[in-house]
This record gives structure tokens, sequence and C-alpha cells, in this order.
């Protein structure tokens, strides 16, 4: 319903940014429980939503779309809270606006540490496994991404040489922080054959 309403919208000579923004508060403001089947449904319409953002917001108001992106994975709190379902093709839905959030944010020329500032924060809060393909398409975008990728990889070694015990080997060594951002960078180098 809400997507028909969506197309109907901006068929009229809508706004395609006020009009998804409205969709996404809508959607996040659901609070029923979903079951397997419904569950279903959710999925079509995340995807919808993501489709909407890379194909008519990017083209319509380019600036807005990475923004909108970051705003689209806060969805998953409100779909892994609502379900006892294991969820994997939700997954898979954000799975793919990880690879697109590079995408719009290259096309919006979003600064290379603007963005690795970002998926690092977002690698960091990774709640509900929204980011996990985040570092893999950053990687695999390497070719006609590069600065971000170089820039990611900076702010991670900034960020392991910060933490305590980062070169001494002490226990401080082990904590999660220090854990994630060394098996990050670590995951960085698999994806590159560095």
């Amino acid at each position: 319903m809400r997507r028909l309403y969506f197309e109907l919208y901006v068929q009229q000579g809508g706004n395609v940014v006020t009009a998804t923004r409205e969709w996404i508060d809508e959607f996040s403001r659901q609070t029923s429980f979903l079951d397997a089947e419904q569950i279903g449904e959710v999925v079509w319409e995340l995807d919808a939503i993501r489709a909407v953002i890379v194909t008519h917001v990017a083209l319509a108001a380019p600036d807005h779309a990475p923004d909108m992106m970051w705003t689209f994975f806060k969805l998953a709190e409100t779909v892994f809270e609502r379900t006892a379902e294991e969820g994997w093709d939700v997954s898979c839905v954000f799975d793919e606006a990880c690879a697109d959030l590079i995408k719009v944010s290259a096309h919006a020329g979003t600064e290379p540490t603007v963005f690795a500032e970002e998926v690092l924060a977002a690698v960091a809060s990774n709640e509900y496994g929204q980011y996990n393909a985040l570092v893999r398409a950053t990687a695999e975008a390497e070719p006609w991404a590069a600065a971000y990728l170089s820039q990611l990889k900076v702010l991670l070694q900034q960020s392991l040489d910060k933490q305590p015990g980062a070169k001494d080997g002490t226990s401080g060594s082990r904590n999660l922080k220090l854990q994630l951002l060394q098996d990050t960078m670590q995951g960085l180098s698999i994806r590159r054959g560095t």
C-alpha cells in the first residue's frame, strides 16, 4: 500500500525525496510482531525502498541519496526487533544496500574522509548485522571508488594505533573494539589480496 501511494504521489509530480522519507518514516513506526509469512512482505517492501533510493532519489537528488541510505539502515532495528525469524532474506536486502551506499555516495561526491568515518562508526554499531557486507562492498568497489577504500584503511589503522595495548601486546589489546578493528582491517587485506 505504501509503495502504491509513493508511486501515485511521484507520478502526480510530488517530491521524490519527501515521498521516500515519508515512506521510511511510516515503515519505521510499525510495531506489530511479524510471523514467517509477514516477514516476506516486509522483505519485499524493504527492497522496494532500497531500490527507490538507488534509482529515483539518486537521480532526482543525488546529494540526498547517501543520507537516505544511512537512514534506511536504521530500519534493521524496526524489523529484527519485531520477529523471531532468522531474517536471512532481510539480511540480503541490507547486504545489497551496502553496495548501493557506495554507489550513491560516489555519485553524490561524498568526501572519502566523511564516507570512511561513517563506515567505521557503522561497523562499530552493527547490532543487527545490517552492515555485515559494508567492508566487503567497499573493498569490491576499489576499482571505481579507490579513495573510499584508501581512506577507510587509513582511519582503521589510526584507530588501531590509538587503542591501548595495540603496540605493546598487553591485555588491553584484546578489548572488543580493538578486535573489531583488527578483524575489519584483516578483512580488507584479504579481500584485496594484500
